[in-house]
């Protein structure tokens, strides 16, 4: 009898032992997980608390200096550095947006990139290594940058759809009312209301004639209130069968 008691203590313990091995194996790696859930959660907070007239979805990433104004909407796990997003605009998910001011009633589809830098091509390599002090590789080799413009500022009008996964390039322009097809690669600027596809993008054809055009533009609707805005528009699509039971 005292054999099987002694055999059944030394069999709990070691049961005991091994689930105390695979708690310490399984710990760091909990610990680590519980970590970046906070991390993650203390920047969903944060942003809650700095937008709070926007809605910011989880994982994004905002720069300090970053605008997100009223009415806005930014999709999860997405980056802004150093950009301005207006009013009425979403940015779709898992977007990255740098140096980038977007103007009113804009849509940003998911996983486009905008702003990523550029490289310059006149040297004896493109690395960063050749031209920047601080580098992404961490080696030491110039005293002073050359004073090359890795990164131009870009500028996106009101009423701009940009589709998935679209590119656009540094110091690029993009009219107000223009249209940039999926998966487009944007190297030029695009005028106003164009619609533009392609690698590189070209123009497709525009939304509207010359002066319709011209008389939107010079319009702004977009600093109108919405329903000053949706008012205009039923008048000047009377016809138009859509509008007849709003």
């Amino acid at each position: 009898m005292q054999m099987q008691l002694k055999a059944l203590v030394i069999g709990n313990i070691l049961k005991m032992k091994k689930i105390i091995i695979k708690i310490l194996l399984v710990l760091p790696g909990l610990l680590l997980k519980l970590k970046e859930l906070a991390k993650d959660g203390s920047r969903d907070l944060e942003n809650k608390f700095r937008f709070k007239d926007a809605v910011i979805e989880t994982g994004c990433k905002i720069s300090p200096d970053t605008k997100v104004l009223s009415k806005t909407r930014i999709f999860y796990n997405t980056s802004l550095n150093n950009c301005t997003i207006s009013e009425y605009t979403y940015i779709g998910s898992n977007c990255f947006l740098q140096n980038t001011s977007v103007g009113k009633f804009c849509s940003v589809a998911k996983h486009s990139l905008i702003g990523l830098g550029i490289h310059p091509t006149d040297l004896i390599s493109t690395t960063p290594l050749f031209y920047r002090k601080d580098n992404p590789l961490k080696v030491k080799l110039l005293k002073e940058d050359l004073g090359f413009e890795e990164y131009k500022p870009i500028t996106i009008g009101h009423d701009v759809w940009i589709g998935a996964r679209a590119i656009v390039m540094d110091g690029i322009e993009i009219g107000t009312g223009a249209i940039v097809a999926s998966g487009a690669v944007v190297t030029k600027n695009i005028p106003p209301y164009a619609i533009v596809g392609g690698v590189p993008a070209k123009l497709i054809k525009y939304r509207f004639n010359k002066e319709k055009i011209e008389e939107l533009l010079s319009s702004e609707w977009w600093d109108w209130d919405l329903e000053k805005i949706n008012k205009h528009q039923k008048e000047k699509f009377a016809n138009d069968e859509r509008f007849n039971n709003i």
